[in-house]
C-alpha cells in the first residue's frame, strides 16, 4: 500500500510538471510578478 501523503505529493508533482511544461516555468508564479519577470527577460 504506501504512504497516502506520498502518493498525493507525487500526483501533485506530476500535475505541476505538466503545467510547467505547457505554460513555462512561470506557471506557479503570481500574475503581477510574472509580468515583471517577463519585462526583465525582454530587455
Amino acid at each position: 500500500m504506501g504512504n497516502p501523503a506520498g502518493v498525493r505529493r507525487k500526483k501533485k508533482e506530476k500535475r505541476r510538471a505538466k503545467f510547467e511544461k505547457r505554460l513555462g516555468i512561470l506557471a506557479y508564479v503570481p500574475k503581477d510578478i510574472q509580468e515583471e519577470i517577463k519585462k526583465e527577460l525582454k530587455k
